[in-house]
């Protein structure tokens, strides 16, 4: 975003660090009748969703704010997003939709969901405006999503039994015929390849991103079969809503783990938790001195206990200083003699206004400069200790011949 059109101002909470921090990376997000329950790897159930609004779940995913969504289709249809400890934190409702199958986020944290009476796709902004309805051809029933990381989309279609892709904006780009099975759920692994479970007969298939089958195995499960989801070391989440069950296997079949859910909440998609560092906002940034955007990236992990955050600057105009600037929430101002945007603020209680990482040794030079965030001390005053739970803002301020200028900003949520 910038000064040229209008600026969205997305209220992300900060969380009181109560009962937080039990979200770990890896960890497995399966959605049942009641909304979302969590497992690690090794199958140690870490908590259900509470406070929910509605019941009848269906689909999950987790926002790059690091919120967990599903869809719900009782009493009414909508959407409920869920804090790291599994507490209901927001909820709007979704009338365009009939009835939900799965969800997932793209990277500007719009959200999509599938409606499979309807034939659609809905987009909703993350304040609950609608966006759009994207149709699927012939009458088609979506069921399954999944955003890649190219923010394209694959979607299942269960009555023409396809595995679609689509770009952001509904462009078709390809398709995959998977027989006579309509497909379920769908994930991607790390190659790019395309893994899902045939919900009527229940074997788990692979196919490259071109159609070409790589492999397929028998789960021994035949109507009931829902979600499928690739973990972090290659094997394959399946559930299954009839038994109560959903397992881990190998790629190449042989079941590593057997789990049930309570009777009665019925397991349907599955999600990996893999969490994304930084969220970039109020981009691109106001063009300066060597006609391009300056830029800010972070790179390290969300975790507060690896204590690894570092931030870098790029496209600065050469020999100019600046240096780096926390806050608690987000904003849009344009400082006198400044020629870009302010895009954060300090908005909590006993937070005296934005953190400014200008200590000696802190100030970089352009056109590159970064430093190595220390999470225990934020340049507050007093200085503030990161917590798991809370988001935190970062920006670079910096001279820009005789004026003042900024890099767009990343918005960051620890666990």
């Amino acid at each position: 975003m910038s000064v040229s059109r209008p600026f969205v101002l997305l209220a992300l909470a900060v969380l009181p660090t109560t009962a937080l921090g039990q979200l770990a990376e890896g960890d497995v997000l399966v959605n049942t009748a009641n909304g979302i329950r969590v497992y690690n790897p090794d199958g140690t159930f870490v908590f259900e969703t509470t406070g929910a609004t509605g019941s009848d779940y269906w689909g999950v995913a987790f926002t790059r704010s690091g919120r967990l969504i599903s869809a719900h289709n009782a009493p009414t249809r909508g959407l409920s997003f869920f804090g790291p400890g599994g507490a209901e934190v927001a909820h709007f409702a979704t009338p365009e939709v009939v009835s939900p199958g799965d969800v997932d986020v793209f990277e500007d944290g719009t959200i999509v969901i599938c409606d499979t009476t309807g034939g659609a796709l809905e987009y909703y902004a993350p304040d609950g405006t609608h966006l759009q309805t994207h149709l699927l051809p012939s009458s088609g029933r979506p069921f399954g999503l999944r955003v890649t990381e190219d923010d394209e989309l694959w979607v299942s279609d269960t009555v023409w039994r396809r595995m679609r892709r689509y770009t952001r904006d509904f462009t078709q780009l390809s398709e995959i015929s998977t027989g006579s099975c309509p497909p379920s759920d769908i994930d991607i692994d790390d190659s790019g390849n395309l893994w899902t479970i045939l919900g009527a007969v229940g074997p788990v298939r692979n196919y490259t991103p071109a159609g070409g089958l790589i492999s397929s195995f028998s789960t021994g499960w035949s109507s009931g079969a829902v979600g499928c989801a690739v973990d972090m070391e290659g094997n394959i989440w399946v559930s299954h809503s009839i038994s109560t069950a959903f397992r881990r296997y190998s790629p190449t079949g042989n079941i590593l783990m057997g789990l049930t859910v309570p009777d009665g909440q019925n397991p349907r998609f599955i999600e990996i938790f893999e969490p994304t560092l930084a969220v970039p906002y109020c981009a691109p940034a106001v063009p300066n001195s060597t006609g391009l955007p300056a830029r800010i990236e972070a790179d390290g992990s969300p975790f507060v206990l690896d204590g690894s955050l570092t931030l870098t600057a790029f496209d600065l105009p050469p020999g100019e200083f600046g240096y780096f600037l926390v806050g608690s929430t987000q904003g849009a101002v344009t400082p006198p003699g400044s020629q870009g945007v302010l895009c954060l603020t300090c908005g909590f209680t006993g937070c005296s206004g934005i953190g400014r990482f200008n200590q000696a040794g802190r100030i970089i030079v352009g056109p590159t400069g970064s430093i190595d965030v220390d999470l225990g001390a934020l340049p507050l005053f007093p200085p503030v200790a990161v917590a798991p739970g809370e988001t935190w803002n970062f920006q670079c301020w910096f001279r820009d011949l005789g004026s003042n200028n900024f890099t767009d900003a990343v918005s960051v949520t620890f666990f």
